[in-house]
């Protein structure tokens, strides 16, 4: 294992620190003009951005630890349940820098830092548009595609991994006394040993989608309390593919086995597929943002293909295909609203 690919301990502790400073300043007043544009462009750095976001859903767990039958049930046996409670109330009381910092650290330390210290996890990052590969301990290889992110937990009996964002592709080393588990928004995929993608999204509605290239996968939710009338788990073997939106799996669709996962080769290509997943994926590949302006786009169905060079004229593409039209605007962002195709 290279330690060019990964981070080490004190560039994570560094990146934490800014995050929490900025996230005491966010929450005391408002930023002035010129502090908005270093934020700004301190969360640019997809490292920088995903520990400031650690820290929003720390502090809306905390409030749904503390409010919640979770809370409740965790404060009659005391301990952790109480003191996330303490927290959580110290956090929503006006206090000076300090004392907020101290909660900070203490919700962190609870919350996140403890339990990866614990396990001992190995952190892997990729920035935008680029592309990585990635040795495990236990000789698995990992492709990392554009703003990707992955921590790997490995004990003696179970070999995991977190996809925390973005899309990576596995190929496992067999090892069937030692399963391999990858943990993804709401989905928990076991293997033996195979050759699967894995593209988890940022946004709720598209959820986590498994595409198995080689081998047999089973996919399940990570929430067992599955909901009536929908399958606790699914197998899938090579050239088959399910998406897992909110716990829920949507219908199992048959691919080409020797098309999967393309954009290692940096081909994007897609049939039928949500105009908001083809934007995320660009996204993922250039620094000036595409934005879908209504919620009303986000479904439209897309087929195309592009490589990671048209990245940049993509919606150019779509606007000479789609009835859409696109605004530049000053900042560099492409807005794409409704419209209609030219004849």
């Amino acid at each position: 294992m290279t330690t060019g690919n990964r981070q080490t301990a004190t560039d994570i502790r560094q990146v934490e620190a800014a995050a929490r400073a900025w996230f005491m300043l966010c929450s005391e007043r408002p930023l002035t003009a010129a502090e908005q544009s270093d934020f700004d462009n301190w969360l640019q750095e997809p490292a920088n951005r995903a520990s400031f976001q650690r820290l929003e859903q720390i502090d809306r767990s905390l409030a749904a630890l503390a409010a919640g039958e979770q809370g409740a049930r965790l404060r009659q046996r005391g301990g952790i349940g109480a003191t996330l409670e303490r927290l959580r109330d110290l956090l929503l009381t006006p206090a000076s820098g300090l004392a907020f910092a101290c909660v900070m650290m203490l919700a962190v330390a609870v919350v996140y830092l403890a339990p990866s210290q614990d396990q001992g996890g190995e952190a892997y990052a990729t920035e935008l548009a680029e592309t990585r590969t990635v040795t495990l301990e236990d000789g698995s290889a990992v492709v990392l595609g554009g703003d990707s992110a992955i921590e790997s937990v490995f004990d003696g009996e179970r070999r995991g991994v977190k996809l925390l964002r973005g899309q990576a592709f596995f190929t496992v080393t067999r090892d069937p006394s030692r399963p391999f588990y990858v943990n993804a928004e709401g989905a928990e995929i076991r293997v033996v040993g195979t050759r699967f993608d894995v593209r988890s999204s940022r946004d709720a509605k598209q959820g986590v989608k498994v595409t198995v290239e080689e081998g047999i996968v089973d996919v399940a939710p990570t929430d067992s309390r599955v909901a009536a009338g929908n399958a606790s788990k699914v197998r899938l073997q090579a050239g088959e593919q399910v998406q897992v939106i909110r716990r829920r799996f949507g219908e199992v669709k048959t691919v080409d086995a020797s098309q999967v996962a393309s954009w290692r080769q940096g081909v994007f290509s897609y049939r039928d597929a949500p105009l908001s997943e083809v934007v995320a994926d660009a996204n993922r590949y250039r620094k000036q943002r595409i934005v879908i302006g209504t919620p009303e786009l986000e479904n439209l169905r897309v087929t195309t293909a592009f490589t990671v060079d048209q990245a940049d004229t993509l919606v150019a593409m779509l606007e000479q295909s789609l009835p859409v039209r696109v605004f530049r605007e000053p900042d560099g962002r492409m807005v794409i609203w409704p419209g209609t195709v030219e004849e």
